[in-house]
């Protein structure tokens, strides 16, 4: 098999130094004989990590299939990769994008290296603490591929335990509520299991913080907002985090790990050769602003976050970038920025949305959540007569996300789980076709299956 089901290839394990971001593998040992020791498990870990870092997840391609999808980025450039990354922001991709297909691909190279460490982790004797610890980042990071997942292609095989290539010719695309249930258990299980902060190089794994944060915006994707609402709080209460006074310092470059991310992926810069842990410039370009006029029409005079979508140039590089993402080249020619996956000020305006939803409350706990984030910003405080209803409020905390979380990769989440996406693009001249709010399976899965009935293609493709 090909493509996300090459199970037994994608184990990726690492013989790392003593750093966490020592991610990429300098060997490939056999499956049957690497698990043996904490140490084996260490570096298994690590290799679960390194496939978030991959260009066809966080490393880049996030950025065009999430972000650009939606109504807060442009792609200008048909000509560039064959118009790869422009067909996906017009929404005219083909089947055989393989941007869709590698992305596929790494997402289920990184479930595999999950699920190799949980099957085999019980049968090796080591600290009952770190064991428990090293299953609960496994299971961190397989929700969160299977949450991209599913947010972005629906139906998707459910792949639990590493298997065979024969095993995998029975895979069959699974319905979105049993991907969800599995999602729920492993982020509750990981919550249970994992550490609520790190000391030294083990700094920006996987927390018990970061567990029940994503666990909320899980639940709130499904619209289970009363369930969301305790674990949010957990979070909140818990005094592990906190809002920057500055906004522009939670993503400088010198200041990465910082009391507002709750879970980033990190990257770093100049270590070239087989190791590399950098990236590409996120949202660079040399054609012109990239960046939807829509968006920074939305800031509100002297928001102090409208800076951050502004494209600055980078020295010794034709490209600019948005002041978010600012960092300079190193000599292997990458930068490091982390990218955050889940930081406070989501947690916050998630938790408001889902007392809200619970209950409208005019002089509630969910306006002063909201109104943290914007005071932050040094925007004027909301009131309840200026959100007098339910509907209001939850227009003016998704309207306060895109705001926030510009660039983040949860703008077009966020259109989809509202119904909302198709009405928004039209305010960028973009007609989006309904089926469109998925992706269409890469055409390499779909002929690889050939089952129209346990393997079809999305509707309308």
């Amino acid at each position: 098999m090909k493509n996300a089901f090459i199970l037994l290839c994608g184990l990726g394990l690492v013989a790392c130094q003593n750093d966490f971001l020592d991610l990429k593998p300098q060997s490939q040992p056999n499956v049957d004989n690497f698990y043996r020791t904490a140490n084996d498990f260490g570096n298994a870990v690590n290799g679960a990590y390194d496939a978030l870092q991959s260009s066809n997840q966080y490393g880049g391609d996030f950025n065009t299939l999430i972000e650009a999808r939606g109504d807060n980025v442009l792609d200008n450039d048909p000509s560039s990769n064959a118009g790869l990354r422009y067909n996906i922001d017009r929404f005219i991709e083909p089947t055989t994008n393989t941007i869709l297909r590698d992305t596929w691909g790494s997402l289920y190279t990184g479930i595999n290296r999950c699920n190799l460490i949980l099957d085999k982790i019980d049968a090796v004797a080591m600290d009952a603490r770190l064991k428990a610890r090293y299953k609960g980042e496994a299971q961190f990071i397989r929700a969160l591929s299977y949450f991209n997942l599913v947010r972005l292609w629906g139906r998707v095989p459910l792949v639990l335990k590493a298997g065979t290539t024969a095993d995998a010719r029975s895979y069959v695309r699974n319905d979105v509520t049993e991907v969800y249930a599995a999602i729920e258990k492993d982020l509750t299980d990981a919550a249970a299991n994992l550490p609520a902060s790190y000391t030294g190089a083990d700094i920006g794994r996987a927390t018990s913080g970061a567990a029940k944060g994503l666990l909320g915006k899980v639940y709130i994707t499904e619209k289970k907002y009363a369930q969301a609402v305790p674990v949010l709080r957990e979070v909140i209460t818990s005094g592990t985090y906190r809002l920057l006074p500055n906004v522009a310092d939670v993503f400088n470059v010198a200041n990465k790990n910082n009391a507002e991310i709750v879970f980033a992926v990190k990257f770093r810069k100049g270590v070239g050769g087989s190791l590399t842990e950098g990236h590409g410039l996120w949202y660079g370009t040399n054609i012109g602003d990239n960046i939807e006029p829509t968006l920074r029409a939305a800031y509100p005079a002297g928001d102090k976050r409208l800076p951050l979508t502004v494209q600055v140039p980078v020295p010794s590089n034709v490209n600019v970038v948005p002041r978010k993402y600012y960092d300079e080249f190193s000599a292997t020619n990458d930068v490091g920025n982390d990218f955050p996956v889940l930081r406070y000020a989501d947690v916050l305006l998630l938790y408001a949305e889902a007392l809200n939803e619970v209950e409208y409350q005019a002089t509630g706990e969910a306006f002063q959540r909201l109104n943290e984030v914007r005071t932050r910003a040094g925007v004027a405080t909301y009131t309840a007569t200026q959100l007098a209803t339910k509907d209001a409020f939850r227009a003016a905390v998704i309207n306060e996300r895109r705001l926030e979380l510009a660039l983040e990769n949860d703008r077009w989440f966020d259109l989809i789980r509202t119904g909302t996406a198709v009405d928004a693009l039209k305010v960028t001249n973009i007609t989006v076709p309904t089926y469109r709010v998925v992706y269409p399976i890469p055409q390499s899965e779909i002929d690889t299956y050939n089952n129209p009935t346990a393997f079809p293609q999305n509707q309308g493709y």
